[in-house]
């Protein structure tokens, strides 16, 4: 008797079980390049059936072994991280990717894209807004990393966060 009114709230269960488990959704449009010595901007449409609770933009610079991140903040349309700037003839191209996690823990991450770094860029994702691309926090993803950002990188107006060991 009990399992004939357990059969049918298990299968109004089933559709919420599998929607709590659905990671976020990432849609970016990659840049097709960018500049020296200006800090990049990147951005992603972010969406999930719950609630975002971090956007993270994992770079560094093609070739290296370990990656760093910047937060990505909420803009009220998409999520927008800046990298810092590049330097001239450090740097040919950054690799980077995007990832997502929810309020339940699932996560999901983009390809990994590679956006290179060319004097002429007719549509760099340069960061224009110069408060945020002077106060640029870097975190390290592995001790190794040491305690400053990678020297291809422009260090003026960024705080790098190494990582414990």
């Amino acid at each position: 008797m009990m399992e004939r009114f357990l059969a049918p709230a298990l299968v109004l269960l089933l559709p919420l079980a599998a929607r709590a488990a659905t990671p976020p959704v990432v849609e970016h449009q990659p840049a097709l390049c960018t500049l020296p010595d200006k800090a990049v901007s990147l951005c992603a449409a972010v969406s999930d059936d719950g609630t975002v609770a971090a956007t993270r933009l994992y770079f560094r610079r093609e070739g290296e072994k370990y990656y760093s991140f910047v937060d990505m903040t909420f803009t009220g349309i998409d999520y927008c991280g800046t990298l810092p700037a590049p330097r001239e003839g450090k740097v040919k191209a950054i690799e980077y990717y995007v990832q997502a996690i929810d309020n339940e823990y699932e996560s999901i991450r983009t390809s990994t894209y590679r956006l290179p770094v060319e004097d002429v860029c007719e549509f760099a994702p340069v960061e224009l807004d110069e408060a945020r691309a002077g106060a640029i926090t870097v975190f390290a993803t592995n001790g190794r990393q040491g305690k400053n950002l990678d020297g291809a990188f422009v260090r003026t107006g960024v705080k790098f966060v190494p990582a414990r060991k």
